[in-house]
């Protein structure tokens, strides 16, 4: 059963009201850099490894490598990759998802332009500039208000974790602006969140990095973006590194 009118109403400014909730941000977006970048000649080894909480706690994850080569065009360095490698770990039951994961090769992300500082040029891949936690979880917001929202409040928090669990997969859908170059070694962005009834939640996402003095390229790299609702807690959480290949 739907609520009427007035619930619903009273439902969707309690999910409004959680919009406008505790924001910090240490910092929260990629820096500008002061030095160029120098990529060796020869190819590097690119991996990215990408870990999922299921329901019950359980990670999944996958992790590819790449050989990749920087090569220098006008607006800075063009980054060409092909993938060489996939490794997933996870439960026996979810063999057919596993195998999937094995069969995909990703070398299409490849090429990706980089400017003179390592910043991703393509809109398409790279997350744009700014809070983009807060901005996932707008949109989570958003999403739950625009469907029917049931009389249990149970169901409520339920439908409202649901959403929010996906901001994870709205953040890691792109790669941090300065992944190869990283502007800063340390980034935290974290909502408080209150829902109807008081039930509060929290999402935060923290991004490191470490990076190579020499090439001023990035050597290894971590996102997390952990959700906790009442009780419950789901997370992603994404590694990568560059070396000699």
């Amino acid at each position: 059963m739907t609520a009427s009118p007035d619930r619903r109403g009273a439902l969707v400014l309690g999910l409004a009201g959680a919009v406008a909730t505790t924001f910090v941000s240490t910092p929260a977006v990629a820096l500008p850099v002061e030095r160029l970048i120098d990529p060796p000649e020869g190819p590097m080894r690119y991996t990215r490894s990408v870990t999922r909480d299921l329901i019950d706690g359980t990670p999944f994850t996958v992790t590819r490598h790449f050989r990749i080569v920087f090569q220098p065009f006008a607006e800075g360095f063009m980054l060409h990759g092909e993938q060489q490698d996939v490794r997933v770990d996870g439960p026996e039951v979810l063999a057919p998802f596993a195998e999937l994961e094995r069969a995909r090769d990703e070398s299409g992300l490849f090429p990706i332009a980089l400017n003179a500082f390592g910043q991703i040029l393509s809109s398409q891949i790279a997350a744009p500039a700014g809070p983009h936690l807060r901005q996932a979880v707008d949109e989570a917001v958003a999403e739950i208000a625009s469907h029917p929202i049931g009389e249990d409040e149970h169901q409520q928090v339920a439908q409202f974790l649901r959403a929010l669990q996906q901001v994870g997969n709205r953040v890691t859908a792109h790669l941090p602006l300065d992944l190869f170059a990283p502007s800063s070694q340390s980034r935290h962005e974290e909502r408080d969140i209150v829902l109807p009834g008081g039930v509060e939640g929290k999402v935060e996402s923290v991004f490191e990095a470490e990076r190579d003095e020499r090439t001023g390229l990035m050597r290894e790299a971590s996102r997390s973006v952990m959700t906790r609702v009442a009780q419950t807690s789901r997370g992603t959480r994404e590694r990568w590194s560059l070396s000699g290949f």
